[in-house]
């Protein structure tokens, strides 16, 4: 199962400020994680600014099954998620690529995605209930 990973969750917990994404990036070698070059560059950006920034990269390369996906997304998508609700071209280019690639779940607590918005190609969910499902065997 392909789940996508917004890039707050990234900053969160490699800088620990969030235990749900602390333990996130703690079980990511278990996941099947896609995630567009737009949400690396944005995490990058934030985590160099307090010297976190290898510590972002030694996360993701620790799992053999994330990938970083640098081809375009079609225009199309970005203009249906826009006219869906999401309100800056950045949040519609996350969430059309969770369509694009054919992930199950977004895992995301940006209330953008999870309070104006909703789609029937895949479920927003905030990082405690994805952690909760994961655990339970819900996925």
């Amino acid at each position: 199962m392909l789940i996508c990973i917004d890039s707050n969750q990234f900053i969160f917990g490699v800088t620990g400020a969030d235990a749900d994404a602390v333990t996130l990036m703690d079980i990511l070698p278990k996941l099947d994680v896609a995630v567009p070059r737009l949400v690396v560059n944005e995490a990058v950006r934030n985590l160099a600014k307090v010297g976190m920034d290898k510590q972002f990269f030694a996360t993701i390369h620790r799992s053999e099954r994330f990938r970083t996906v640098y081809e375009p997304i079609p225009a199309k998508l970005v203009e249906k998620y826009i006219d869906l609700g999401l309100p800056t071209k950045a949040d519609a280019l996350i969430g059309d690529f969770v369509e694009w690639v054919g992930a199950k779940y977004l895992v995301s607590d940006n209330r953008h995605f999870l309070q104006e918005f909703s789609t029937d190609a895949y479920e927003v969910l905030p990082p405690a209930e994805f952690l909760r499902r994961f655990e339970a065997g819900e996925l």
